[in-house]
């Protein structure tokens, strides 16, 4: 068969199997916009191959051909189908719905029923191949992509890549290190579309703790960490004292320190831990905390007195909000913006033309910490924003 018309008939068969009515009639009509292959041959010889190509399809049955009239009777108007499945058994491909229906027991079968939200997009994937069209990227019949995606879906939201790194991660679920970093974008994708999220991929992928190099614990405070057959006593341990969180079985408060500092940037932390010497427990989240941080943090939140403040210090700017909304929903009391404010924005803040005002907006609606920070970048044209480097350390309790 002609190559060109090869290509016609295919896009003839996929214009049918994306059509929502079955009984609709299919046809291309040859025109430029709709067949640019058919006018791309010029050369007589070319044009009459791809011509006995159509003819020959048409006489096995699978479509007819409209041809113009009169002087124009060599001229080929339109390319009507006749028969779906025959034209597919014809050009020897296999027909989208039984690509799907195949693929079905298999992406099924990796569904553990207990998140229902996974067996809705394994339906959305089936739906979207049934009718030749994309999903989430993937092309129909690329099933084994599919099925690698939906048993990582499974897996984070059950847990087993908690405490992993990435790599180690995919090499026991996948046995392939390099798998799931392949595959991080559409997860990213599909995660967010069923979880929705102001968050970036990155940032989720940080609280999801999906990260190649899992962060440890860095702490300093009096504080008593239970460990597997022993438990730490942290007052006195300086400058500070890095744990793996996936170590921790709990946490006691020790001789009571007077607050919680959560610091976002590890120079911040390291100049806090070496410069200032307080009564309280200072601990690095690491940007957005990972899940064992995050888990650590609500061990804490129980643990202490009830008259221990939290505070956070991060930076100013949408990421930074983002964080301080983020450990917020982490603990049951307020978290106090330390370092974080109005005056220090004005004073230290530096311009920022590439501020997302509408994602900034949006932050502003999550408590009246972020409105009153989100109102105090949004308040000058354009924008300032601050990192938190750009400030020397202070402990809460002597700041005002």
């Amino acid at each position: 068969m002609n190559q060109c018309s090869r290509q016609l008939l295919t896009k003839l068969l996929d214009a049918w199997q994306g059509s929502s009515v079955s009984n609709r009639t299919v046809r291309l009509p040859i025109t430029r916009a709709r067949a640019p292959q058919y006018f791309a041959v010029t050369v007589m010889e070319e044009k009459e191959a791809l011509h006995a190509g159509l003819q020959e399809a048409a006489a096995a049955g699978v479509v007819s051909l409209e041809w113009g009239k009169g002087y124009d009777a060599h001229i080929l108007r339109r390319i009507n189908l006749v028969d779906g499945p025959a034209l597919a058994r014809y050009l020897g491909v296999p027909l989208a719905a039984t690509q799907a229906d195949s693929a079905r027991s298999i992406l099924t079968s990796e569904l553990s029923g207990k998140e229902e939200w996974i067996s809705n997009f394994v339906q959305y994937l089936l739906g979207r191949w049934s009718c030749n069209k994309k999903a989430v990227g993937l092309k129909p019949g690329d099933t084994n992509s599919a099925r690698m995606l939906v048993r990582a879906l499974e897996a984070v939201s059950v847990g087993r890549h908690r405490n992993l790194d990435l790599r180690t991660f995919s090499t026991r679920e996948f046995g392939d290190s390099k798998v799931m970093e392949g595959m991080l974008s559409r997860f990213g994708a599909v995660w967010k579309r069923y979880n929705p999220t102001d968050l970036s991929k990155d940032e989720l992928f940080e609280t999801l703790g999906l990260v190649k190099f899992p962060h440890p614990l860095l702490l300093r405070g009096s504080v008593v960490v239970q460990l597997q057959g022993r438990a730490l006593d942290c007052e006195g341990l300086y400058p500070y004292v890095g744990l793996p969180p996936q170590s921790i079985l709990g946490v006691s408060a020790g001789n009571a320190p007077k607050f919680v500092l959560t610091i976002e940037n590890l120079t911040s932390f390291n100049r806090y831990t070496a410069e200032i010497l307080d009564d309280g427990l200072v601990l690095y989240t690491s940007g957005f905390p990972s899940p064992g941080i995050a888990d650590f943090l609500r061990l804490l939140d129980r643990a202490m007195p009830p008259s221990a403040q939290f505070f956070h210090w991060g930076d100013v700017d949408e990421g930074g909000l983002k964080i301080f909304a983020y450990i917020q929903g982490l603990i049951q009391r307020p978290l106090v913006p330390h370092l974080m404010s109005p005056d220090q924005l004005a004073r230290y803040g530096t311009a920022n033309c590439d501020v997302r005002v509408v994602e900034i907006a949006k932050i502003a609606h999550r408590s009246s910490t972020t409105k009153v920070l989100a109102s105090a970048i949004l308040s000058t044209d354009p924008p300032k924003t601050l990192e938190q480097e750009y400030l020397d350390p202070i402990a809460p309790n002597f700041f005002s």
